[in-house]
């Protein structure tokens, strides 16, 4: 099974331009239901390859598409913030 990270945001509207913003460069996101383990003040998160965790962070950041966190699932099944 491959590795996947989860983005949560502060808004709808960020959710929405991370999702163009990393389909446009080619990487595989999609949205998806936050999960109830991961607190958000927006019921949408953004699903990607935990191996374009990198590229994930530096396109948003160019393009001023603020994150709030990322998580990984962990072996045990809660979710870890990523460092």
């Amino acid at each position: 099974m491959t590795e996947r990270c989860i983005g949560i945001f502060s808004s709808i509207h960020f959710v929405l331009k991370a999702e163009k913003v990393l389909k446009k460069s080619g990487l595989e996101v999609e949205t998806i239901p936050v999960p109830r383990k991961i607190s958000s003040d927006c019921g949408i998160a953004i699903s990607f390859l935990a191996e374009n965790i990198k590229q994930v962070k530096e396109l948003l950041e160019h393009k001023k598409c603020r994150i709030e966190g990322i998580y990984t699932l962990s072996d045990d099944g809660t979710y870890m913030p990523f460092e």
